[in-house]
């Protein structure tokens, strides 16, 4: 089989010139949005771990207070079952 020759079936990347004004605009312009969305995101990082610490602590504080909600509901049968009474 012989070798393609024409050229015909090459794909030509067409490229704006990095002098171009309106070009460079927009390079930096989507560059400080990527900026800015990384802050955001990084800021979403730090406010969900801070928010999984709280709900971790507060789900420790809700199982002591049930216990204790749960030792207090009844201190006379607590009492006798220690054998205070």
């Amino acid at each position: 089989m012989a070798e393609d020759k024409t050229y015909e079936n090459e794909v030509r990347i067409n490229s704006f010139p990095r002098d171009n004004k309106k070009v460079n605009d927009k390079i930096y312009s989507l560059k400080a949005d990527i900026d800015r969305i990384q802050e955001e995101f990084d800021n979403y990082k730090i406010v969900n771990a801070g928010h999984q610490k709280i709900n971790a602590d507060l789900r420790i504080e809700i199982k002591d207070l049930k216990e204790e909600i749960k030792h207090l509901k009844d201190p006379l049968n607590q009492l006798r079952k220690d054998g205070d009474l």
